[in-house]
């Protein structure tokens, strides 16, 4: 089973997308913003003349979605010997009036060999077979959080020392990794301002930007196992924070890299 699968995602036409928002991938107001970017990326790797695999896919939430149908848009906007680059729209009919809830921005490329640096390395953490699933989030109430096996790695959890959170995620129907199931996780980690306020907070996602670095064959590798999603916040200022993921597979293997921009709102 796919995280889309229940999304009824249908192409109508050239570019053009109907789906159905799914209620076990529900937040507090509207889809898990991984299960939407996953379904923006899936619309665009199923266009013919998409050139390889997604090399960096930004989406921006623009409106909170309502449950019920929608609509993707797809423009190309530039097709190359080695990439292409799209955009998309999510647009949605709420009170009589069509909403645009949500776009991205894809590149697509041919992989090629060519020399590798890697610069970073993973942290080394226990295994997610010697630590417990976290049902305390799924406790909140979140119907998405129910389809992820989370599993927190740090010591210090949930406010570690060195303001780094380290999270062993992935879906609990055995969902083989591919790109979009990837885009998703992305979106799994522990809201950093949590750890900086020492509480949870309202907070919504304004943009995700993820960067891939594995190949198709790497994340068919991986199968449906755990990722490590290490997180760290640089900056929170005038009601907005970022934060910085690198995504890594067991035998530790960049997978993707990430930058976001959450609202948040203080306490009283």
């Amino acid at each position: 089973m796919g995280l889309y699968d229940n999304a009824r995602l249908t192409r109508t036409g050239e570019g053009i997308y109907a789906a159905q928002t799914d209620p076990a991938y529900w937040n507090r107001i509207g889809p898990f913003g991984g299960w939407i970017a996953a379904l923006l990326l899936r619309c665009v790797l199923t266009e013919p003349e998409a050139v390889g695999d997604p090399l960096s896919f930004s989406i921006n939430f623009a409106g909170a979605m309502e449950q019920g149908s929608f609509e993707i848009r797809l423009r190309q906007l530039r097709h190359g010997r080695s990439t292409t680059f799209w955009s998309a729209y999510l647009v949605q009919v709420q009170n009589g009036s069509e909403m645009c809830c949500a776009f991205a921005t894809v590149v697509t490329a041919a992989r090629r060999e060519t020399p590798s640096f890697l610069e970073i390395a993973p942290p080394i953490v226990p295994a997610p077979e010697e630590l417990r699933a976290n049902r305390a989030a799924a406790a909140m109430g979140l119907p998405f959080l129910e389809r992820l096996d989370l599993r927190f790695a740090g010591t210090t959890f949930p406010f570690p020392d060195d303001g780094e959170t380290r999270t062993w995620v992935r879906s609990i129907d055995a969902v083989e990794l591919d790109f979009e199931t990837l885009t998703a996780l992305c979106d799994s980690g522990f809201p950093q301002i949590f750890v900086r306020l020492k509480r949870p907070v309202p907070i919504s996602s304004v943009t995700l930007n993820v960067f891939y670095w594995a190949t198709k064959e790497e994340l068919a590798s991986v199968g449906p196992d755990y990722l490590l999603n290490v997180a760290r916040m640089r900056v929170a200022r005038h009601g907005f924070h970022d934060t910085s993921t690198a995504m890594w597979s067991r035998s530790g293997t960049l997978l993707a890299t990430t930058e976001q921009v959450i609202w948040f709102k203080p306490p009283a």
